[in-house]
């Protein structure tokens, strides 16, 4: 049976972030996360952590909730199909460069709050996000959050993952940004002038791979898997990923295993990781946070057989790994998650 890839669990600080239009707008942002059945005690934890198909939910939710496309994130709301006729408009472009430069024209006619540009500058193709508004929570949340759907849209015309060379973010790093190298498939500057990314301008010559037919289907699962679907499944970090799902039950895996059954020293792949700002600690156990918190939205497992999965020899060791990376013990967060009748994802899909 083929394995399936792991999914990633997305850090409260971003649920934070996408419910910073709605407490602007006095909404009740404990009834929203019921809804997408995520439970508010969760929010009290920085560390915590939701299913990433809790956190697409949530997105559409607070869409709903706020009137706003954009989650009232901007100064003025942005109305709903927006996203998709800007997409219908670029889908007919004939290259990449002639249809980021219509999306570009078409977010300067809806945004107030920043302007997109596309600029080419020795033989890199750059797409940055110019701010008109001081730096807030909100306002750059939503510049990268803009960012992250343009990249995604931009795999999804080539049908197929753009390598980047170079993203830039302003604002400073937070502790849950190793993320966001995982979802550009490459490391990410902070603390820069504006936010932006750039790759190599022969692409704008592309043709595109998508049609008026194939965008009905995309704007269906948008939300939902925008970036995941075009993951560099060779990217050493989903190769790591990957071989220790495969023996989390084996216990406490050494990196030396790991490279060995990647074909290449280990001191390589020490400076692999070291390259893409992670750790190799910090890939195992957050490999092993993200699949426990699946494994505690089902009842079906008790906690002795959720810590037997995770290849642990004894619960009480998986009791203070949890309370490490989540904030919580294993017990209190499977009681919150499942109180109130929330609705939640099943640990069988993994």
């Amino acid at each position: 049976m083929k394995q399936k890839s792991p999914r990633n669990t997305i850090p409260v600080a971003h649920i934070h972030s996408i419910l910073g239009g709605a407490r602007e707008q006095g909404g009740d942002v404990d009834g929203l996360l019921r809804r997408a059945g995520i439970s508010p005690t969760l929010l009290n934890s920085r560390l915590s952590r939701v299913p990433q198909d809790q956190f697409a939910r949530l997105l559409r939710i607070v869409q709903k909730s706020t009137g706003d496309e954009y989650w009232g994130l901007c100064s003025h709301p942005v109305q709903f199909g927006t996203f998709a006729q800007c997409c219908e408009l670029m889908v007919h472009a004939r290259t990449l460069g002639d249809a980021l430069r219509a999306g570009s024209h078409f977010y300067h006619l809806v945004l107030q709050d920043f302007t997109v540009r596309l600029q080419c500058q020795d033989g890199l193709a750059w797409v940055r996000v110019h701010s008109h508004r001081p730096l807030s929570r909100n306002s750059d949340f939503s510049e990268r959050l803009f960012i992250f759907f343009c990249y995604g849209v931009i795999c999804w015309l080539l049908e197929e993952r753009l390598p980047l060379t170079s993203i830039q973010m302003r604002g400073k790093a937070s502790f849950t940004e190793p993320v966001a190298s995982l979802l550009f498939n490459g490391p990410v500057s902070f603390g820069l002038q504006g936010n932006a990314f750039a790759f190599d301008a022969k692409w704008l010559d592309c043709a595109l791979r998508q049609d008026k037919t194939s965008l009905h289907g995309f704007l269906r699962r948008s939300l939902g898997d925008l970036v995941v679907r075009y993951r560099d499944r060779s990217h050493i970090i989903e190769r790591v990923r990957r071989y220790l799902r495969q023996h989390l039950a084996n216990g406490s895996v050494p990196l030396e295993q790991v490279a060995d059954a990647l074909g290449m020293p280990a001191y390589t792949l020490r400076r692999k990781l070291r390259m893409e700002q992670v750790r190799f600690q910090d890939l195992k156990d957050g490999l092993r946070r993200d699949v426990a918190i699946n494994y505690l939205t089902s009842p079906n497992l008790t906690l002795a057989e959720v810590a037997e999965k995770l290849g642990f020899s004894e619960p009480s060791t998986f009791h203070r790994a949890f309370k490490k990376w989540t904030g919580v013990p294993p017990g209190e967060y499977r009681q919150v998650v499942l109180s109130d009748d929330i609705p939640l994802a099943a640990g069988q899909d993994y």
